[in-house]
């Protein structure tokens, strides 16, 4: 080894923390996650397209049968976890995935009717949690505590610069092949993040983890209200997603208002989508793990909700699209850089069939719940701009302080030793 290429790893391994063992399966994590939300991103501004053919005015029913789209999945994948093997489980979901969005490219090829847009908007939203949740729960049964502490930052930038690539690939192709072609580009971004984890899921874990974790198929909510742990994460990702919704929704009306051309707004989604992706990987790559090492994930967790404060009480002064486009790229890079990292590390301190289980309803059932919730109460409060920011306010304070008693209780699960290193598994984990 040439010692330019010598001193590259040394300060790569700096600056991510990455022990001897590691680097493989942090290699192929990163890369998975990469492709994974790349392929997501090119779909997220598509979906935000559906939803402005949708109106904001009806866009709650679409959060709705989003949340019944997860009272239908989340039995199945319940059922599928119970009986497949990791690998197989990846193989269905991620399978599934790519063939559901080439189905959806034949049906809107000749142009989205009201049907189509409700239905795409639907898959797209319950898609991404169950196919990300799944991605992360491999990543807890593949590493132990102190390594998800160091680690997890480094591998959430993955998914930042793949979401980076992402809106751009729209941004710059979508007037070439179509809103419709950009689902292929997906699929096939999705099929290739498969072939990167199931080199980390069959490597990572020792024993049975890689076996099906049994079990009945409701178990997962069983695990959520018989845990107090796990009942506050679940609150955690429902008033997330009740306070992510009322800014989404005022986005939704105040681009509409804007009357622009719907290749035009699908570029600006995708734009939006670019700067909070920036952020996003700046904070994981060096802010998230020395972070949740240094001060805990209690800080960690309270952290963006306590910067989203301010923000809020400038919406409320100066209503206008620009204020909540700022809010946006806040709080949706600090939720990617700071919150997801730091979330996904709690689960390393919980046995195996809630993470596959209980952590798949969080993120998906719970989540997709809290989308519902919040559109409702936004449609029938009728807020205007200045009533949805106060109105923001408190929800962001409360989950700033879900966030410490999260950090809390994991102290107690989880005995941090004083050396955070060791490439394997903790006893445990």
């Amino acid at each position: 080894m040439t010692a330019p290429v010598a001193s590259w790893i040394w300060r790569w391994r700096q600056l991510v923390d990455c022990r001897p063992g590691e680097g493989r399966a942090l290699f192929w994590s990163f890369s998975g996650f990469f492709l994974l939300l790349a392929g997501y991103y090119v779909l997220r501004p598509v979906r935000e397209e559906m939803g402005v053919v949708i109106g904001p005015e009806n866009l709650q029913w679409g959060f709705t049968l989003a949340l019944g789209g997860m009272l239908v999945l989340v039995p199945l994948y319940g059922w599928a976890a119970a009986r497949l093997s990791r690998r197989r489980l990846l193989l269905a979901v991620f399978g599934c995935t790519t063939l559901v969005l080439a189905a959806f490219h034949a049906w809107i090829a000749g142009g989205v009717a009201l049907p189509a847009a409700l239905a795409l908007f639907v898959w797209i939203s319950v898609f991404n949690l169950l196919v990300v949740s799944l991605f992360w729960t491999v990543m807890a049964d593949s590493f132990g505590h102190a390594q998800a502490r160091r680690l997890f930052g480094m591998i959430a930038a993955g998914g930042s610069t793949g979401a980076l690539i992402g809106p751009t690939i729209t941004a710059l192709s979508v007037h070439v092949v179509g809103v419709h072609g950009l689902l292929l580009v997906a699929a096939t971004l999705i099929l290739a993040s498969l072939l990167c984890v199931l080199r980390v899921a069959d490597a990572g874990g020792r024993g049975d983890h890689g076996q099906p974790v049994g079990g009945s198929v409701f178990a997962g909510l069983a695990e959520v209200l018989g845990s107090p742990y796990l009942a506050m994460i679940a609150l955690l990702a429902v008033l997330q997603s009740v306070v992510g919704t009322f800014v989404y929704f005022e986005q939704a009306r105040l681009v509409k208002a804007a009357a622009l051309t719907a290749e035009s707004r699908t570029q600006l989604f995708a734009m939006l989508d670019l700067g909070v992706n920036l952020l996003a990987l700046a904070l994981q790559a060096l802010v998230a793990g020395r972070l949740m090492q240094r001060l805990g994930l209690g800080i960690t967790l309270a952290a963006v909700p306590l910067l989203l404060v301010l923000p809020l009480a400038a919406l409320a002064v100066l209503p206008a699209l620009a204020t909540v486009l700022c809010i946006q790229v806040i709080a949706r890079a600090g939720g990617h850089g700071l919150l997801r990292p730091a979330r996904e590390a709690l689960f390393t301190a919980v046995e195996r069939e809630p993470r596959y289980k209980a952590k798949n309803v969080i993120d998906t059932l719970l989540s997709r719940a809290g989308d519902a919730l919040g559109g409702w109460l936004y449609a029938i409060a009728g807020l205007a701009t200045t009533g949805v920011a106060l109105a923001a306010v408190p929800g962001v304070l409360a989950l700033a302080w879900l966030g410490l008693q999260l950090g809390k209780g994991y102290r107690r699960r989880v005995t941090v030793p004083a050396d955070e290193g060791g490439a394997g598994r903790l006893p445990g984990a």
